[in-house]
């Protein structure tokens, strides 16, 4: 079965919440856990220099970039589930569901660039220097 058989299913589950759900889930994700990151990295600044085990610091910023990373997966998931386009002459629901899913993948790469940026400088800069 090709893609187009399948866009019919696909528009009637995003037409309810658990399509509606994973695409809200998919464009807010990964700017959120970017987000979560460089808050998590200031407040375990103090403590790693106390403790002087950086290690943790490198944890927040791997599983932000996890969940950054999984929140472009969903969005492309439920990209293919609608047809992988990206045109359609009328305004119906996948044409919304496939502007928000590649809106989702777009918004979460740039979060994971930005994780990785900001996970740049744990590596580049002490932790008792930030602080």
């Amino acid at each position: 079965m090709d893609a187009m058989n399948n866009a019919p299913n696909a528009v009637d589950r995003f037409s309810r919440w658990p399509g509606m759900l994973t695409l809200s889930l998919g464009l807010l994700l990964g700017p959120i856990a970017a987000l979560v990151n460089e808050e998590m990295i200031y407040l375990t600044n103090m403590w790693v220099c106390g403790h002087g085990a950086p290690i943790g610091m490198h944890i927040v910023a791997v599983v932000c970039l996890l969940v950054a990373i999984a929140a472009g997966l969903l969005a492309r998931a439920d990209w293919g589930r609608v047809g992988r386009g990206t045109e359609s002459e009328s305004a119906m629901i996948d044409s919304r569901t496939r502007f928000l899913a590649l809106g989702g993948m777009a918004v979460s790469a740039l979060s994971a660039l930005l994780i990785v940026m900001q996970w740049l400088a744990v590596f580049v800069f002490g932790p008792c220097v930030r602080s």
